[in-house]
């Protein structure tokens, strides 16, 4: 296994010195280190990697909370734990409280290495499974073209976000965000050429977002921000700096004569008494579509008080007219 550490546990010092020499002298190891405490074996694992930990049990040791801790750790419950005893009685107790595997000292090296080298390509398994898993997981999240969230990211993180607001009463905003006039940019440059528009217009999404934000495909040319701990004045500022970043993406891309724009529209659980993901979603896209009447390339604001009057006036925040070559 490429660069294995092991970790070495005791009380013992001059037992334990010799174990990391006994361990280092396998080569299975680029490095062995020797712990003071299982209280610095977990400040170790906060931060860095291990895999296998080598523990000198003393005659009559009964302690397991630390092994306890260590097998409720989703992370580390499954790595080796192998104890290292004096007697034969020992090698019992060391199973008995939790180690994979128990060995004497005097054990002879060349099954010493044959066992650590089974402990390690099994714990290697493991972590091959787990990144896979972690990749699946990802993937099943991701859009695949845009390489942003899709939509079973959007609506998973839209519940969480409004669920959170429920709780403890910080705005949540979001924006809806519309490709203009793309089924044109289709039609007239194919679907390559399209596909390459959306996953530009998806990066200029991205790169504006802070890293708090959840930006997702919603579906076909349509793009979606959740704004966590956000008001919707603070969301406009967000818009503006995506309404900038498609403006310099359509004038490196060069691809037709008309402008790559964006129309945006905005909700906010501050304009609500009660948050609701069904209900951002909606007055969110009724603002997208009064950004699409008012001509395009631009955001607005839903406001609940001037519809219930029977009014479509929604508060501006920007517009952009940019050709290319501007």
């Amino acid at each position: 296994m490429m660069n294995a550490t092991a970790l070495v546990l005791g009380s013992n010092r001059n037992k334990k010195l010799q174990l990391v020499k006994y361990l280092a002298a396998t080569q299975l190891f680029d490095r062995v280190k020797p712990l003071p405490s299982t209280t610095s074996l977990f400040q170790h694992l906060k931060t860095k990697s291990a895999d296998i930990i080598c523990w000198l049990i003393d005659t009559g040791e009964s302690e397991t909370d630390w092994i306890n801790k260590l097998r409720d750790d989703d992370k580390w419950h499954d790595i080796p734990l192998v104890a290292f005893v004096d007697d034969q009685q020992s090698l019992i107790n060391g199973f008995n409280l939790g180690a994979s595997d128990s060995l004497k000292q005097s054990t002879d090296p060349h099954e010493l290495n044959a066992r650590l080298h089974e402990h390690l390509k099994r714990w290697q398994r493991l972590l091959d499974l787990r990144q896979s898993k972690e990749q699946l997981q990802k993937m099943a999240l991701t859009d695949a073209l845009t390489g942003i969230g899709n939509r079973a990211t959007f609506d998973m993180s839209i519940k969480q976000a409004t669920a959170r607001t429920q709780r403890s009463g910080a705005p949540v905003s979001l924006l809806m965000i519309d490709l203009d006039h793309f089924k044109w940019f289709n039609d007239n440059h194919g679907h390559q050429a399209g596909d390459s528009i959306l996953k530009h217009v998806a990066q200029a999404i991205r790169e504006s977002a802070r890293d708090a934000d959840i930006c997702c495909r919603y579906g076909g040319e349509e793009f979606a921000v959740i704004l966590p701990d956000t008001t919707a004045d603070h969301a406009r500022i967000l818009a503006e700096r995506i309404h900038q970043q498609v403006a310099l993406a359509s004038r490196q891309l060069r691809q037709t004569r008309m402008p790559i724009t964006v129309s945006i529209g905005i909700s906010c659980s501050d304009l609500d008494d009660v948050p609701h993901p069904a209900r951002l979603i909606k007055e969110a896209d009724n603002a997208l579509y009064q950004a699409k009447e008012n001509g395009r390339n631009r955001t607005e604001t839903w406001q609940p008080a001037s519809f219930q009057h029977g009014r479509t006036d929604y508060s501006y925040s920007s517009t952009h007219h940019l050709a290319f070559g501007t």
